[in-house]
């Protein structure tokens, strides 16, 4: 397979599906959340996280399952439910209508990869990979532990070309 070609979107006021309850549900929700996205999440139910964000008004869940149509208003789709036959047909959907969808399984059925994501003043930084996520969120970890140090020193730099 080939690179994936990394691509910054705005998600500003645009409405995100996630469909499925579970932890993986609940943390692409708090990413698409720090980028502003307005958060759907149809499922039957909700996990911990999820229905605080709901009672917190951060998201909006139906309380339900997946209905053939439901992507139809969605900027980006997440389908992250814990079966894999419904986590393609909401990705056939998608494909259909042209909307980029990320599959949590069988994560070849998306059609983008969702990644860790670090965010330092106006500054973004992902990481993305399929093959060994673990590495991908180490890496990621060692990235943020190495910000604050990167960007003091990029700042010391800067001030000194002008």
């Amino acid at each position: 397979m080939a690179p994936q070609f990394p691509m910054y979107i705005d998600l500003e006021g645009n409405n995100c599906i996630i469909f499925g309850g579970g932890d993986k549900a609940a943390a692409r929700a708090a990413v698409l959340l720090e980028f502003g996205a307005k958060v759907t999440v149809i499922s039957p139910t909700l996990c911990d996280r999820l229905s605080d964000m709901d009672k917190n008004g951060l998201i909006r869940h139906i309380p339900r399952r997946y209905f053939r149509g439901d992507c139809s208003s969605c900027y980006i789709c997440i389908a992250a439910t814990n079966n894999e036959s419904v986590n393609i047909a909401i990705s056939d959907e998608c494909k259909a209508k042209r909307i980029a969808v990320n599959v949590t399984k069988p994560s070849a059925f998306g059609t983008f990869v969702f990644p860790s994501v670090l965010i330092e003043k106006d500054i973004t930084i992902s990481v993305a990979g399929e093959s060994d996520k673990k590495l991908v969120r180490l890496i990621c970890e060692s990235i943020a532990s190495e910000m604050p140090r990167m960007m003091s020193n990029a700042l010391k730099e800067n001030l000194k070309a002008e």
